[in-house]
This record gives C-alpha cells, sequence and structure tokens, in this order.
C-alpha cells in the first residue's frame, strides 16, 4: 500500500450530528461527528486539540466513547476508540417541532399598486380563444 493512504479495518457509517466531546485539558468541546465506525469516529471541531489526547465522546442515548485522538487536519480528526461501538444505534436526536407562525409584509414593504396581470386568469387552463375575448 503506497504511503498516504490508510487502511481502513471497519466501514464507516456517514452521520451528521451534534455531539460533546470530553477533553482533559479543554473541557467539554462541542464538536460536529460526520461519521462513525466500530472502532472510530471522524467529526469537527474548532478547538485545540491534537493526536494523542484522551477524550471521551458524549453521542445522544449513547453512553460515553473513550479514545484517542489519532490524527487532526484543520479542524477534522478523527478518534480511535478504546472498545467497539454499534454504529446503527448513533442516529441523530429527534427534531423538535416548531410551530411556524403566519407571516404578515409589513406596510411599507406592500406592493402599492395592483400586482395582478391584465387578460391572466387562474381559472382557465389552455390559450384563449377567440370566442375568450367576448
Amino acid at each position: 500500500m503506497s504511503e498516504g493512504f490508510s487502511q481502513r479495518l471497519h466501514d464507516r457509517q456517514r452521520r451528521l450530528l451534534k455531539a460533546k466531546m470530553l477533553h482533559p485539558r479543554l473541557g467539554m468541546v462541542e464538536i460536529l461527528v460526520r461519521d462513525v465506525s466500530e472502532q472510530g469516529i471522524g467529526g469537527k471541531c474548532t478547538s485545540d486539540i491534537g493526536p494523542g489526547d484522551q477524550v471521551v465522546i458524549y453521542l445522544a442515548d449513547c453512553p460515553g466513547a473513550a479514545g484517542t485522538i489519532a490524527w487532526r487536519n484543520g479542524q477534522a480528526f478523527g478518534v480511535r476508540l478504546n472498545d467497539a461501538i454499534d454504529p446503527s444505534v448513533v442516529k441523530s436526536p429527534p427534531q423538535q417541532e416548531t410551530p411556524v407562525a403566519a407571516h404578515e409584509v409589513p406596510k411599507p414593504f406592500r406592493p402599492t399598486v395592483s400586482t395582478k396581470r391584465p387578460g391572466f386568469d387562474r381559472r382557465r387552463s389552455g390559450p384563449k380563444t377567440g370566442s375568450d375575448w367576448v
């Protein structure tokens, strides 16, 4: 295998969810999980973490997963987990439905003239014929 390529032992499953990571120096850090495998988690964060740091990843509805930062490239990083996890249990938390309120355009931004097009009738489908013009 050529240098620059890594051999993956476990298939990754794509995820896109927020999580928290406990770092010994930085405390609790917000991260974005991008993929999960049996032995690793890939993500992004803006904190100053580096290879070799011991961390614990907290995902929704899952116990904490301890591991070591294996690599870092910009904001992206990979964690090699100490114990295997089941990627199928790592899911996005349920979305809370937020009520959508009706929106009314403020008076200064309302059209001052009619926006109806002359000769255009929504009730009719198809082109107008000579008998339609009477």
